[in-house]
């Protein structure tokens, strides 16, 4: 056994961008795949994974000196940056959960599937990220009050949240094949689906009201007329371009001249971010590919006859013409919350290029009814907005731990993606509150 843990911590101190493939290629050769096949593989992932790194790092660079103004020069309260859910998933992929959680999800998944608890066939291992990344959190905080009794819960919550969340992506599936047009794929996406158990009964009841219920308003042509605003390149350039203008126009000595051409500067910066990270996400999938393509042949050998969903990421429908517009309507809405919330402490940014993903939920259950779905996309960006502020912690606490910058400026790190999981932070309060 020691052997076993000083090969495994030997590897984990070289760093995700050299552990991942190492898994990878292992993974690979088990599920059946040809050596070369799982190399490349394991290694297109470590690039991607340095790639992103990289681009984090600009990020990192480009509002470490906004926020360290905004926050000397107007005493600003939202000090916990949105760094982004790329920054979590390095996160996530980096700790020494990552072999124990990976494999523990596989297994209930295809245990769920013998049982008939779920139709669901999971091929989206990336976004495994989201339970390891609470996994880590727990590892974090209660690991040296009572180590055995944290790995326990780190594991068992990323089974009971994966269990959750198949069962959920069985119970939407339909809808998604109504108003997505997913025939026989369900999208068992903890950060985009977990959030039906809130927005479903919300539309439940909205449909009750009178006067509301009769309410149907179109989403059609929204991104049209917002036109270039609409693009994440553009919208990263402005919001950058603002919040420079606010930090530089606030400080003693700044000419004019100077002041714009620091605007454009950071406005070109995080407009790089907006478009690079999903850039270096795509190689990232680009490895992720063949390893997932394995395990749906390893299951459906291992099922045949049974009726089963091809489970994938959310990404399939960021497309639709209903989410892209309520996504771009949840901007002000955030923002405004983000000002109002008395508790928050979370300065939206890079995460709202990824609306996309968090608002799906008030799609589904109103068929892309725009007034209903503005409704349940302000009750959940409040609940994004509180999570946000109590993952900021963790999350600052981690990044230190796997060696991700912090920006100068911000006191803590965050993102709207982890508020967006907000149902597998319960799991870490309990054992916050049993272990501390």
């Amino acid at each position: 056994m020691q052997v076993v843990t000083t090969i495994f911590s030997y590897i984990i101190d070289m760093g995700a961008s050299v552990m991942m493939p190492i898994i990878f290629t292992i993974l690979g050769l088990i599920l059946g795949a040809k050596f070369g096949e799982a190399l490349r593989a394991g290694m297109t992932f470590g690039v991607g994974f340095i790639g992103l790194n990289a681009v984090i790092a600009i990020m990192s660079n480009a509002i470490s000196v906004i926020g360290a103004k905004l926050v000397e020069n107007l005493n600003f309260p939202l000090t916990a940056f949105d760094v982004g859910w790329a920054a979590g998933s390095v996160i996530a992929w980096s700790t020494e959960v990552v072999p124990f959680v990976f494999i523990a999800v596989i297994i209930t998944n295809i245990v769920m599937i013998a049982l008939g608890w779920t139709k669901t066939m999971d091929v989206d291992i990336w976004n495994y990220w989201h339970v390891l990344f609470t996994a880590s959190a727990i590892i974090l905080v209660c690991g040296e009050a009572n180590p055995v009794l944290a790995w326990v819960f780190a594991i068992g919550q990323a089974v009971l949240m994966m269990g959750i969340i198949f069962i959920v992506a069985d119970w939407v599936q339909a809808d998604c094949a109504e108003v997505f047009g997913l025939e026989g794929i369900s999208l068992p996406h903890i950060q985009s689906m977990c959030n039906c158990i809130v927005t479903y009964p919300v539309d439940k009841i909205i449909g009750m009201i009178p006067g509301l219920k009769d309410i149907h308003w179109t989403s059609e042509g929204i991104a049209e007329k917002l036109g270039l605003l609409g693009e994440p390149m553009i919208m990263g350039f402005v919001i950058g371009c603002i919040l420079s203008g606010l930090a530089q126009f606030t400080t003693a000595g700044t000419t004019i001249a100077s002041g714009i051409q620091q605007m454009l500067i950071d406005g070109m910066n995080i407009a790089a971010v907006m478009v690079l990270i999903p850039r270096m996400v795509a190689l990232l999938m680009e490895g992720l590919m063949p390893i997932s393509e394995m395990t749906q042949s390893f299951l459906e050998k291992r099922f045949p006859g049974k009726e089963l969903y091809i489970g994938l990421d959310a990404a399939v429908t960021t497309g639709h013409p209903f989410v892209i517009s309520l996504a771009l309507l949840a901007i002000p809405i955030i923002y405004i919350e983000a000002i109002i919330l008395p508790w928050n402490t979370v300065l939206p940014l890079t995460d709202l290029a990824a609306l996309v993903f968090y608002v799906q939920c008030a799609v589904l259950p109103n068929k892309g009814n725009l007034f209903r779905g503005i409704i349940e996309t302000i009750i959940m960006c409040a609940i994004y907005l509180t999570f946000s502020t109590i993952a900021a912690d963790v999350m600052t606490g981690l990044a230190s731990y796997t060696g991700l910058a912090v920006p100068e400026g911000a006191t803590q790190i965050t993102s709207i993606a982890l508020g967006s999981q907000w149902i597998t932070w319960i799991p870490f309060l309990i054992a916050k509150w049993i272990m501390l």
